[in-house]
C-alpha cells in the first residue's frame, strides 16, 4: 500500500493532506503527524465567557484577504469546497475597517491614505517623509551595493532615507513578521523594488518600468487567476458577495477553517491524524523508503514525506546533515492580549487598527493594536468592544526578560489601550497567549539559503521528502495554503510515489520567482 506522511498539523500540514486526499485513490494511506495536542498551528480561536455573554478571542491570524491573487483564491476555493460559505462573515470594501488603517506616530493615530482620493486631505505626519523619500530616490545616483542582499532597513535608508523606514516600513514589518527591518532581507521581502534598484539607471523608481516589462514577459501566456465559471455558477451568491469584500473570517473565528478540514479528513478511511506525536528522527529504511520515528519509538514507513515542520523543530531530526537555513532562520515570539470591554464603540476611531513604527517605540511598547469589533462586528453576540494588543517580536527580551510573561503582558496591554486609545475602566475579559517562536524571520541572505535548502532537501530520505510551510513562501495563511496546493497538484507525481523517489523539494516555484532576468 502506498503511504504518504505529512509532518505537522498546522495550516500547511492540513492543507497538504487535504489536497492529497482529493488527488490520490482511497488505497493510498495519508498520515498527518502533529506534536501538540491539537491541529491548526498558530490559528487558534478561544471561546471566553464573560458576565454579559460569550465572546471569541483570536490568538493568531484573525482575517483573510479577498482578491484575485493565487493565494487569496486558494483559500476562498478551499472555503467553498469545505462548505463553509454560510459561516463566512465579510468586511465590505467600503467599510471603515477596509479604509481606515493607522500608524501610531507622535502620540496620535495617523490615518494612512487608502486611495488617491484620500490624498486630497493631505498626508499624515507619519507619511510626509514619503515626498522627500521619492524625490531622493529620483534624483540620487545609483548606489547599489556589490553584495546581492541587504537588510530592508539598509535598502530603504539608502534609497528613500532613514525616516521612511523609521516611520512607515518598520511598522508594516512589525505587523507582518513581528521583526525589525534591520534583520529582514530586502531581496526576499521587497524583491520587485530590490530588482528595480539594480535595473534602473538612477535607483528604484527609474527601474520599476523595466521590472514590469520583465514580469509581463515571465507571465506571458499565463491565464489571469479567476474563479472558474462552473464553481461560480454553483454558488453565485457567495462569490458575488466575496467580490465586494476586502477581507473575511468566520462567525466562530478562524479556527473554523482548520477544524473543518481536520473533521472532513478524519472521515476518510485512508487518512489518519495523530496528535501528541513529536518527530524525533528521519532516516531511510532497509527497503529504501523513508522512515519517520516519533517519540515513544513508533516508526512510520512512507513512500513520500511532506515536511511542514517549523525549521527549529527540524533541528537534530536529520542527524548531522544540516543546512544553513536551519541554523540562520530565527523565529519571532509574539504575545497576543485580547481585551474585551463592555459597551460598543469604545475605540476613539473606526478602522482595522494601528501599527507602531520604530520612530514611536519610545512612546508605545506594542507592535500594534487590532480593533476586532470594528473589523468584524458580526462576531460580537453581546454589547462589547474587543481589541487585541500585540507585544514582543524584536522587543520580546526587552519587555519581558525573566518576568512572568503573561502577567507582564496583561499590564502592558491594559496600559497601552488606556494611554493610546483612552479606553478606561475594568476589562470584562483579558486573555493572554504567548506565541513562542511563531513567525519565521526572513533574514539577510535568505534567498541564497533557500537555494541551499532546495538542494539539501532533494538529498534527504533518498529523494522522498519535500517541504511546505511558512518559512518558505511566506507566513500568511493564504501563502501556506497555496504553497500546499501548488506543490501537491503541480509538482508531485502521485502516480509514481511507490515506484521511485520524487526528488523535488517543494521550493521550485518559490526559487523561480527570485530568478534574475537574463
Amino acid at each position: 500500500m502506498t503511504a504518504i506522511t505529512v509532518l505537522g498539523g498546522g495550516i500547511s500540514g492540513l492543507s497538504t493532506a487535504w489536497y492529497l486526499a482529493q488527488k490520490v485513490p482511497a488505497n493510498v494511506s495519508i498520515k498527518v503527524i502533529e506534536a501538540s495536542s491539537r491541529v491548526g498551528g498558530w490559528i487558534r480561536t478561544d471561546r471566553r465567557h464573560t458576565p454579559i455573554g460569550e465572546i471569541i478571542a483570536e490568538a493568531g491570524p484573525r482575517t483573510l484577504r479577498t482578491g484575485k491573487s493565487p493565494d487569496a483564491l486558494s483559500v476562498l476555493e478551499l472555503v467553498d469546497d469545505l462548505d463553509l460559505r454560510s459561516h463566512v462573515i465579510l468586511s465590505d470594501a467600503q467599510s471603515a475597517a477596509a479604509r481606515n488603517r493607522y500608524i501610531y506616530y507622535d502620540g496620535t493615530l495617523n490615518r494612512m491614505p487608502s486611495s488617491l482620493s484620500s490624498l486630497a486631505s493631505g498626508l499624515p505626519a507619519a507619511a510626509t517623509c514619503l515626498v522627500g523619500g521619492v524625490w531622493r530616490d529620483f534624483t540620487r545616483k545609483s548606489n547599489t551595493p556589490v553584495e546581492n542582499d541587504e537588510s530592508v532597513h539598509e535598502f530603504i535608508g539608502r534609497r528613500f532615507g532613514q525616516k521612511v523606514d523609521d516611520n512607515l516600513a518598520s511598522a508594516v514589518m512589525h505587523g507582518i513578521y513581528a521583526a525589525d527591518t534591520k534583520d529582514l532581507s530586502a531581496r526576499a521581502l521587497l524583491y520587485p523594488f530590490w530588482l528595480a534598484d539594480r535595473m534602473g539607471k538612477r535607483g528604484v523608481i527609474s527601474g520599476l518600468r523595466k521590472v514590469a516589462r520583465v514580469s509581463r514577459a515571465r507571465h506571458a501566456g499565463r491565464s489571469v487567476e479567476s474563479v472558474d465559471g462552473e464553481r461560480r455558477a454553483r454558488n453565485p451568491e457567495f462569490w458575488t458577495s466575496v467580490d465586494g469584500a476586502s477581507m473575511y473570517s468566520f462567525r466562530g473565528g478562524m479556527q473554523t477553517l482548520p477544524d473543518e478540514m481536520a473533521k472532513k479528513l478524519r472521515e476518510r478511511p485512508n487518512v489518519e491524524i495523530s496528535t501528541g506525536s513529536k518527530v524525533v528522527a528521519a532516516r531511510v529504511g532497509a527497503t529504501g523508503k523513508a522512515q519517520i520515528e516519533v517519540d515513544g519509538g513508533r516508526v512510520i514507513e512512507s513512500d513520500h514525506v511532506v515536511n511542514t515542520l517549523p525549521l527549529h523543530a527540524m533541528q537534530g531530526v536529520f542527524g548531522s546533515d544540516q543546512t544553513p537555513m536551519l541554523d540562520h532562520t530565527p523565529y519571532s515570539s509574539v504575545v497576543v492580549v485580547n481585551l474585551t470591554y463592555q459597551g460598543k464603540g469604545r475605540t476613539p476611531v473606526d478602522g482595522f487598527g494601528y501599527l507602531v513604527p520604530r520612530a514611536s517605540q519610545h512612546e508605545s511598547r506594542a507592535l500594534g493594536v487590532v480593533f476586532d469589533s470594528c473589523a468584524l462586528p458580526e462576531q460580537d453576540t453581546c454589547d462589547v468592544t474587543r481589541v487585541t494588543v500585540m507585544l514582543g517580536g524584536p522587543r520580546f527580551k526587552e519587555l519581558f526578560g525573566s518576568k512572568d510573561v503573561e502577567a507582564e503582558a496583561k499590564l502592558l496591554a491594559l496600559d497601552t489601550v488606556q494611554r493610546e486609545l483612552g479606553i478606561r475602566g475594568d476589562a470584562l475579559d483579558v486573555h493572554v497567549t504567548v506565541g513562542a517562536q511563531c513567525i519565521p524571520t526572513y533574514t539577510t541572505g535568505y534567498v541564497d539559503r533557500l537555494q541551499q535548502m532546495h538542494e539539501w532537501t532533494k538529498r534527504q530520505l533518498n529523494g522522498r521528502m519535500s517541504l511546505v510551510g511558512a518559512a518558505y513562501g511566506g507566513p500568511a495563511v493564504p501563502q501556506c495554503v497555496n504553497h500546499a496546493r501548488t506543490h501537491v497538484c503541480d509538482h508531485l507525481n502521485l502516480d509514481t510515489l511507490s515506484q521511485s523517489p520524487q526528488c523535488v523539494s517543494g521550493l521550485e516555484e518559490i526559487i523561480k520567482a527570485f530568478d534574475l532576468p537574463a
